[in-house]
């Protein structure tokens, strides 16, 4: 991360919010998974696309446990993310569970 960083002149307040996304999934990972497969029990999340997967886990960890994006704009980046990086049926999973998630967590839709 710090290569691409330095690589694309990120701004820092980016940077660093991005490390903390990547440090949250990490610390949380087993939670995030078990939240992802409670709104897409079809699929276990071992089995999701690696785009997908990594969708999913960045944007619940955001929703639940970071303050700096709301909610909706962070269902809307992901979705965005998924139609480009993995086409619509990603497109719907990422909105569907991100749905699920937002409407179950406190403050939700």
């Amino acid at each position: 991360m710090t290569r691409l960083v330095e690589e694309h002149a990120t701004d820092p307040e980016v940077a660093a919010h991005a490390r903390e996304i990547v440090g949250g999934v990490i610390e949380h990972r087993s939670e995030l998974d078990a939240q992802i497969a409670a709104y897409a029990p079809a699929i276990p999340v071992s089995e999701l696309g690696k785009v997908e997967r990594t969708i999913l886990r960045s944007a619940v960890w955001e929703m639940l446990y970071s303050a700096a994006t709301s909610s909706g704009e962070t269902i809307h980046d992901a979705v965005s993310l998924a139609r480009t990086y993995s086409g619509d049926a990603a497109r719907r999973l990422v909105n569907g569970v991100l749905g699920s998630v937002a409407r179950s967590s406190p403050g939700g839709a």
